[in-house]
């Protein structure tokens, strides 16, 4: 009498993983994260070109949270004066109420990258670090630049990685993928910035912010104009990031990525000098 085999453990099919999220995606039906409802009243009353000052702080004020972040943000090496400000009307002042927006958004994107389910809340927080520190890099290299915004920098280097979010909750209802973190990360790297774009279109967001999420990875870009971008501002800050990780990232050959030759070695080696002296700046993010 011959013994019954092991029953074999079952193979993770990747491909119909990404075929199913695919249809989730054209059907709206994939699970997003949602912006906080206090974030999307305030960024209404900012779009608002009746709304005063006065308007926007009375909004926000009404989450402590977001309020004391705000102030924190105003009182951070970017935008920091001589002395501190203690109200959020202040805040706003210091900024300025055109980069009130990206800074509301930037400080709610904490509440996106958080999660109730506790398979995956470890890469949650590791890819919610991970972005702060772009973020940071992405606002510094930003800085050196007129023609763009530091403030929705900051912003692009949050968002860039957003995409991964919808596949870890995906995940989470496959046992064998999560025990695959091989084949989960092959499957982020593969997926991640399609499904970014489709939630940042389903936000709304500006289309400069699409672009970042769609192609951060896409280190063959032909950039549409001489002008460095936001898409090469996150790029470089992202590698810049991986820096000492061992991953695929930190192996690239940047001689051969345009966005180095175009923001140019110097200044990105004052601006990694820049966010070792002034860590505090992602702090604000928290």
């Amino acid at each position: 009498m011959t013994e019954a085999r092991p029953q074999e453990k079952e193979a993770f099919d990747a491909r119909r993983f990404a075929l199913e999220l695919r249809n989730e995606i054209e059907q709206n039906r994939i699970k997003l994260p949602t912006l906080p409802n206090l974030s999307l009243e305030a960024l209404l009353v900012v779009n608002d070109a009746g709304s005063s000052m006065a308007d926007v702080a009375r909004i926000i004020s009404k989450d402590t949270s977001m309020a004391a972040r705000l102030v924190r943000y105003a009182n951070s090496p970017l935008y920091r004066g001589i002395s501190n400000v203690t109200s959020v009307k202040a805040a706003i002042t210091r900024i300025g109420i055109d980069a009130v927006k990206h800074a509301i958004l930037s400080l709610a994107m904490r509440d996106v990258f958080t999660t109730a389910y506790r398979s995956i809340q470890a890469r949650m927080e590791a890819l919610w670090q991970h972005s702060v520190v772009v973020a940071t890099k992405s606002a510094l290299l930003a800085s050196r630049f007129p023609h763009l915004n530091k403030d929705e920098a900051m912003l692009a280097g949050l968002i860039h990685d957003v995409g991964v979010i919808p596949i870890l909750i995906k995940a989470t209802a496959d046992p064998l993928l999560l025990e695959d973190e091989a084949t989960l990360d092959k499957l982020i790297r593969a997926l991640h910035m399609s499904v970014g774009k489709f939630m940042l279109d389903h936000w709304n967001f500006d289309e400069s912010l699409v672009e970042v999420a769609a192609c951060h990875d896409r280190f063959d870009r032909v950039p549409p104009t001489a002008e460095v971008d936001y898409v090469d501002i996150v790029m470089v800050a992202n590698v810049l990031a991986h820096e000492g990780s061992g991953s695929s990232h930190d192996r690239l050959d940047r001689s051969r990525i345009a966005a180095f030759q175009r923001i140019g070695e110097e200044l990105i080696e004052q601006v990694q000098q820049a966010a070792d002296a002034e860590p505090g700046i992602g702090n604000v993010l928290h």
